[in-house]
């Protein structure tokens, strides 16, 4: 049985003095975090302004919830300070949908 931790026992486990508040089920998280991190430093690219990710060309308007919004921009915050690179929470985003997108197209084949 895996054993659960509460917010303050992880807290007071790992000696921190704050955190970001996440929901992201857990089971995601860690490895899904990793991925998309490398997989925006992969990806981004800049000619001298705000790095873009690559091969995307079609730009359109999205609306968030605030509460989506807060969140993309905690990610966004902690990729930035573990990949040593700027990334937007608009660039989480796009690279969530892009991954979303491809694995549902993929599951799509499987079932055809």
């Amino acid at each position: 049985m895996k054993r659960v931790f509460t917010p303050s026992q992880i807290k007071k486990i790992t000696g921190a003095t704050g955190h970001d508040k996440i929901h992201i089920p857990f089971y995601y998280a860690p490895p899904f975090l990793d991925e998309l991190r490398e997989w925006i430093k992969s990806n981004l690219s800049s000619r001298g302004g705000r790095p873009t990710i690559k091969g995307l060309k079609v730009k359109r308007k999205v609306r968030f919830s605030q509460r989506n919004w807060k969140e993309l921009q905690s990610i966004a915050k902690r990729l930035s300070k573990s990949s040593g690179v700027s990334i937007s929470p608009s660039q989480v985003a796009t690279s969530i949908l892009e991954k979303a997108v491809k694995k549902m197209k993929q599951e799509g084949q499987k079932t055809a």
